[in-house]
């Protein structure tokens, strides 16, 4: 390879995006989604708008809705006052208010209409799908970086991956939900830390995912 070869393949590589590197580490998945504490550096009320999609075998297009989270007060000690109003029409689900601290409440409403979710399509168990979530949270984590896109700049993100029931004898019972995954992508320079969170059901044939649903956050008002 000739000098101005070299220079052209250098100039190409040092423009091209970051791609993804996966990290080797220790820590679990809740040392590095919990610990941070992403909500204590939102210090004034502020609206988190999320974009809900979901898609799956059987639906021509896909579903997508807004989902927002609101945070109105903020107590003396630290303390907020969170609402949602989550999707629009039919499916609009409207509640609060949640009292937290310093984790972004975002992620247990998904997780926990993950559960229900499970729960319906199964006819019961879902503390079975709770426990077992609960405790991936518990083990070493699945870790790449990344960047995202946010407000024109790029931002140092993780992208973490967990599989709940993979290696768990008892989803015999539910074998459509064996190689579940679920993805959160966390930034420290993001508001509320949390820019998305995924779940996705693959074909055991290998075929298009059964399903897939995601929250990306989209704006911060």
């Amino acid at each position: 390879m000739n000098r101005l070869s070299r220079a052209l393949v250098a100039a190409l590589l040092l423009s091209a995006p970051t791609p993804p590197v996966a990290l080797a580490t220790e820590a679990t998945v809740a040392e590095l989604v919990f610990a941070p504490g992403f909500m204590a550096a939102v210090s004034e009320p502020t609206i988190f708008r999320y974009r809900f999609r979901l898609a799956g075998r059987g639906m021509e297009v896909p579903y997508v809705s807004e989902a927002r989270m609101e945070l109105r007060e903020i107590g003396d000690d630290g303390g907020k006052l969170v609402w949602f109003d989550m999707f629009e029409g039919a499916n609009r689900r409207a509640f609060g208010p949640m009292r937290i601290l310093d984790q972004n409440p975002m992620l247990f409403v998904f997780l926990q209409r993950d559960v229900t979710s499970m729960a319906n399509l199964t006819g019961g168990a879902a503390g079975y799908f709770q426990q077992r979530i609960r405790a991936s949270f518990t083990r070493p984590a699945e870790v790449e970086t990344l960047e995202v896109a946010w407000r024109g700049r790029e931002l140092a993100a993780e992208r973490i991956v967990l599989y709940p029931f993979r290696d768990d004898p008892r989803i015999d019972r539910f074998p459509q939900f064996r190689d579940k995954s679920y993805e959160i992508v966390v930034a420290s320079g993001l508001p509320g830390g949390i820019y998305r969170i995924a779940t996705r059901v693959p074909d055991p044939s290998g075929g298009p995912p059964l399903l897939e649903e995601s929250l990306t956050l989209e704006a911060v008002e």
